[in-house]
């Protein structure tokens, strides 16, 4: 239901807008039947809309462009900063383990994976120390 209001709304709103060039444009061209009274009619309803359209920016369009690009850009620093909180606390969880399987760590007695991890360490010192 919503989907079909926002749709309507929207067909409104671009009905409104190609009503609106075309007066602009036939304005341009200088058309008219009648032209004293079309051109007092077409001054004061451009002028109406032209006031009505410098009010609706500076009164809607502005602060709510400004107070979007507020949300926007707290949310991307959030997600920035979470990401980052989250890949350090990962780096040091992981880090331990790498280092263990590099034998640069401390080799905990948990059976056969210390002894396999520990045989790694070994034979890796015993490398660097033969070269």
């Amino acid at each position: 239901m919503t989907a079909i209001i926002t749709l309507f709304y929207l067909s409104l709103a671009t009905i409104v807008l190609v009503v609106g060039r075309k007066l602009l444009s036939v304005r341009t061209l200088k058309l008219s039947l009648i032209e004293g009274v079309e051109k007092e009619l077409h001054g004061k309803l451009y002028d109406t809309l032209h006031h009505l359209w410098g009010v609706f920016l500076d009164k809607c369009y502005v602060p709510v462009r400004k107070l979007s690009l507020a949300i926007f850009y707290t949310v991307a620093h959030e997600v920035l900063h979470a990401g980052l909180v989250v890949g350090q606390k990962v780096k040091v969880r992981h880090g331990k383990w790498y280092n263990m399987v590099k034998g640069k760590g401390v080799i905990r007695k948990k059976g056969s994976v210390s002894f396999f991890l520990r045989d790694v360490a070994e034979y890796k010192k015993q490398l660097t120390t033969d070269h």
